[in-house]
């Protein structure tokens, strides 16, 4: 079965010059690797993981994944082993546990151009990667240390590497074979959710085609056999380690998960909104053009290339629609092919409601109405930021003013040189520089997310080799990152409970404030972090009055013998 043709380009106002796309490019890596220094590993779920590889790293152990040095089977450990690895060689640091999702975030978009170009013209392939990258929930994850990255990159790679098989006859199994092991990757970095989605957009793929044939040489004994060496091994060594990981994996972390969370329960429809959201200005940029959804393809006139990306897309957003726990960044997958899509949606609108000859007098209506509503965020950025630093509303607005004055300036500029714009490429230019220095202003504001670094710095600095760390109810998960310790966890031991079961681990978690009291007591030096108000309810039962030494959001660093 040869390729099929992408459908007839459409006249967008002229061509793009050769120059864009190194230009581009080189754009994206500064966008996505200046602010990895700035701010500390946010709470929960970057410290989790950075501190998850810097225990595997310690250990020496590439098989039983440890947080606060107990077992922790939640997640396989692919983006563990990544991280380890720059770990070892650039050194532990907020910015190097960062590379692992801005690797996956640039690996995401150099498949999304080959499959882009491969389904449609130049034009879109192009928009598309500048939709995909300055999209703001795949620029946030694309630099945040958390799974989600590496899974769509994983699954990304199995589904470009499905699309050419399917359409070359020749190096058809040489393709089949590289997405079972990239299927393979992606069971490694968050279960088996990576065979359940990319088997269910394939085979509604080719239930939408009715090639039924095309499931024979999709059984590849040899690619299966590459899925089962990749992705087995691990599963096989943990399980045999660990006799207890496969039903908590298997039965909790997925099937419970699934049907019956304890947690992150939301509606059906949780997801729709945050798809719009997540494609900000893009989706924002069909709705002001006139009428946009009237003169799109009807479906049954879509290219195979359209329906793969938009069954792609609608089981992923499906899938997770269905499962009672909900997360936003489950849908992050999705991205790829949506922002093909909207950029397919933008060619076909703009060569319906835009002047074959755009002359200087001319309106497009893109620039135009885009430039109307940057302009008005822009000046409700700047007034809003100021009133609320002058009424100091919140301790955090001082904090988020630059960037949020930043980039209310930048959004003024670029409305009114959108507004200018005499062709739709360079209001789609104008719009997407904008955007991305918006994108900019505001991840350079990440420091405001909850973490506490500094705590746990002052504590490493001034901790003994014989001194307790200890955390009240509530587990920082930065505090053992940060400290270069394990801690003692007072109460509320959360996601701890698993590991915190396996073997006697009393030593390190206490159940009962009487062994903290007892503690304080005592001649050993005991570094408490606690939040402020529950240290005032406890302050009346400490032998020894609490000594701050740091504080940092709600939570203060006590201890009951002054430092030396």
């Amino acid at each position: 079965m040869t390729a099929p043709l992408a459908p007839a380009p459409i006249e967008t106002a002229g061509a793009i010059p050769s120059w864009v796309v190194p230009v581009f490019a080189c754009a994206v890596v500064v966008a996505y690797t200046f602010s990895l220094t700035f701010g500390a590993l946010a709470e929960p779920d970057e410290a989790r993981y950075a501190e998850i590889a810097r225990e595997m790293l310690l250990r020496h152990d590439w098989v039983t994944p440890t947080l606060n040095f107990v077992k922790y089977f939640e997640k396989p450990p692919l983006v563990y082993w990544l991280t380890m690895l720059a770990f070892s060689i650039f050194g532990i640091t907020d910015w190097v546990a960062r590379l692992v999702p801005v690797a996956s975030a640039f690996l995401t978009l150099a498949l999304t151009w080959i499959i882009g170009r491969r389904i449609y013209d130049r034009w879109v392939t192009l928009v598309g990667v500048v939709v995909l990258a300055t999209s703001p929930l795949f620029f946030a994850l694309g630099q945040t240390l958390t799974l989600d990255a590496t899974l769509m990159a994983c699954l990304t790679a199995t589904l470009v590497c499905f699309w050419f098989g399917y359409h070359d006859d020749v190096r058809r199994r040489r393709f089949y074979r590289l997405m079972y092991v990239a299927v393979a990757l992606g069971v490694l970095t968050k279960g088996p959710v990576a065979v359940v989605l990319s088997g269910a957009i394939v085979v509604s793929f080719l239930m939408v085609r009715r090639d039924w044939r095309a499931i024979v040489p999709l059984l590849d004994p040899i690619g299966i056999g590459l899925f089962a060496l990749v992705a087995l091994p691990w599963f096989v060594l943990v399980s045999s380690r660990n006799p207890e990981f496969l039903n908590f994996f298997i039965m909790d972390q997925h099937v419970k998960r699934f049907v019956d969370p304890s947690e992150h329960q939301e509606s059906r429809w949780f997801f729709l909104p945050f798809v719009v959201l997540g494609l900000m200005p893009w989706s924002l940029a069909l709705a002001v053009l006139p009428r946009s959804w009237r003169v799109l393809p009807r479906v049954t006139t879509w290219s195979s290339g359209t329906w793969f990306c938009v069954l792609w897309a609608s089981v992923v957003i499906g899938f997770f629609s269905l499962s009672a726990s909900k997360l936003i960044t489950y849908i992050l997958p999705a991205f790829p092919p949506l922002a093909l899509l909207t950029a397919r949606a933008l060619q076909v609108v703009l060569a319906q409601v835009v002047p074959a000859q755009v002359g200087p007098t001319e309106d497009v209506p893109l620039g135009r109405r885009m430039g109307m509503v940057f302009t008005f965020l822009g000046w409700t950025m700047v007034i809003g930021g100021g009133v609320a630093g002058l009424l100091q509303v919140d301790p955090i607005v001082p904090r988020i003013l630059p960037s949020l004055c930043v980039g209310g300036v930048v959004m003024v500029v670029a409305g009114g040189l959108a507004q200018r714009a005499h062709t739709p490429q360079r209001a789609l230019t104008v719009i997407a520089v904008g955007w991305s220095l918006l994108l900019c202003a505001a991840i350079a504001g990440r420091d405001v997310t909850n973490s506490y670094r500094e705590l746990g710095r002052v504590i490493h600095a001034q901790a003994g080799p014989d001194d307790q760390i200890v955390i009240y109810h509530h587990y920082v998960q930065g505090m053992p990152f940060y400290t270069e310790r394990r801690v003692v966890q007072v109460g509320g031991r959360g996601e701890l409970t698993f590991g915190s079961e396996q073997g006697d681990q009393r030593a390190f978690f206490w159940r009962e404030d009487d062994r903290l009291l007892q503690a304080w007591a005592s001649t050993t030096r005991l570094f408490l972090v606690i939040n402020r108000a529950e240290l005032e309810t406890l302050r009346p039962q400490l032998a020894l009055p609490p000594i701050a030494i740091a504080a940092e959001g709600k939570k203060v660093v006590v201890v009951n013998h002054p430092l030396s």
